[in-house]
């Protein structure tokens, strides 16, 4: 009898491609970017994706290493939601900060 398609295994590569982006854009150099605050919200955002996905496929599978594959899936997905929220809180003050300087010194009148 055939298995059918159960999409754990998607969602767990799905799960480490997001964890991987996240770890290469907040840990990419010694230097703060602002400019990578977006992009690590929108990692949240697709990894709280995944985890709802991984409650929806909980219900359909019925085996344990594919239960186990979908609880990696999501305890991936929370770190990585949890990191790039972590990010973003530390970072933005500052970028804020510095974006006012910014505004600030293009308003100034060039002598």
């Amino acid at each position: 009898m055939a298995q059918s398609r159960s999409g754990t295994l998607a969602a767990l590569f799905i799960a480490f491609l997001l964890a991987g982006a996240s770890v290469w854009l907040s840990s990419g150099s010694n230097a703060i970017y602002c400019d990578r605050m977006a992009p690590l919200t929108v990692l949240a955002t697709l990894a709280a994706f995944v985890m709802a996905l991984s409650f929806r496929l909980f219900a359909r599978v019925n085996t344990a290493p594919r239960k186990w594959q979908l609880i990696a899936a999501l305890v991936i997905s929370a770190v990585t939601i949890f990191m790039d929220a972590r990010f973003v809180k530390t970072h933005r003050q500052f970028c804020q900060q510095l974006e006012q300087q910014m505004d600030q010194y293009k308003a100034r009148p060039q002598n």
